[in-house]
């Protein structure tokens, strides 16, 4: 049970980020194919690490961003550009969510200890 909510609220704490910035950059964004685009690309990612790391971990690493980009691209009916925007974008957003997250918890720890 605590795995399944780990993994649902990563799921969120990814899912918003990509939900905001691709309203930046495409007119037909959603937040269905938010949900859609950040879970395909968490499976598409791991699914070209575990087949290209074997190879080249830089390769599966490019590779996974690339596929990101492109599953972007693609879910949200933009350009290679706008793609990649949303994927920076989500990326810079998604960073600053967790440093809050960190400094929330670590501050809740502070207290309760």
């Amino acid at each position: 049970m605590i795995l399944l909510l780990s993994i649902l609220l990563s799921w969120i704490i990814a899912l918003v980020p990509v939900w905001l910035s691709s309203k930046l950059f495409s007119a037909s964004s959603t937040f269905g194919k938010a949900m859609v685009a950040t879970l395909l690309s968490v499976i598409l990612f791991i699914l070209i690490d575990a087949l290209v790391s074997r190879v080249s971990q830089p390769l599966a690493l490019l590779l996974g961003l690339l596929s990101i980009v492109w599953l972007f691209k693609v879910i949200f009916d933009v350009g290679w550009g706008k793609a990649f925007g949303i994927a920076v974008v989500s990326f810079v957003m998604t960073v600053i969510i967790l440093v809050i997250l960190a400094a929330v918890g670590l501050g809740l720890s502070f207290l309760l200890s």
